[in-house]
């Protein structure tokens, strides 16, 4: 599905407002952008942030290139990195759209330089709006699975958290330890 919108992703998505929340937890200067997509996060970081994006769908990565964003191509359950590789990692509103969340997370640890951060912001399941959301995209044969944040701290092993800012969406933050 998101290789069809690709094009048109960030017009339907919009901006995704104030990259504060995710700056201020943003450890060292290397950094993947895991499910990123068309850079629509990365391409309001900082120019200063070595910025990495890996998703599945080459055609979101074609539109990240355009913006002069490295991308590439890959599953986050396998990444094609060696380990220790990233200062931090942003998981931006598509953790829910992972085959095997548990398994990214073994992953992220892999690939996580010994205390850095994994930052993930995601739909909070238990806001009302969001529940209309989640069946909506199962309506839409999408495999999305939601999570609680609390559902995502009991995966993340080897990761001691840092910060959980809740609303509609939450902000994640786990330490690599």
């Amino acid at each position: 599905m998101f290789d069809l919108i690709a094009p048109f992703y960030d017009m339907l998505l919009g901006g995704i407002g104030d990259v504060d929340p995710i700056l201020k937890h943003i450890h060292g200067n290397v950094l993947l952008d895991l499910g990123g997509g068309t850079g629509r996060v990365s391409q309001h970081l900082p120019d200063s942030l070595t910025r990495i994006i890996l998703d599945e769908s080459l055609n979101m990565l074609r539109q990240a290139r355009k913006k002069g964003l490295p991308a590439v191509r890959g599953e986050g359950e396998n990444m094609p990195f060696p380990d220790e590789s990233f200062d931090s990692i942003i998981i931006v509103d598509s953790f829910h759209h992972l085959r095997d969340q548990k398994g990214v997370l073994r992953e992220c640890h892999r690939v996580l330089k010994t205390g850095g951060t994994l930052i993930i912001r995601e739909p909070n399941i238990e806001r009302l709006p969001i529940k209309f959301v989640a069946l909506f995209e199962r309506l839409a044969l999408m495999r999305s699975r939601f999570f609680s944040s609390g559902d995502i701290i009991a995966m993340a092993e080897g990761f001691s958290l840092e910060a959980l800012e809740m609303g509609t969406f939450f902000n994640l933050v786990l330490k690599k330890v």
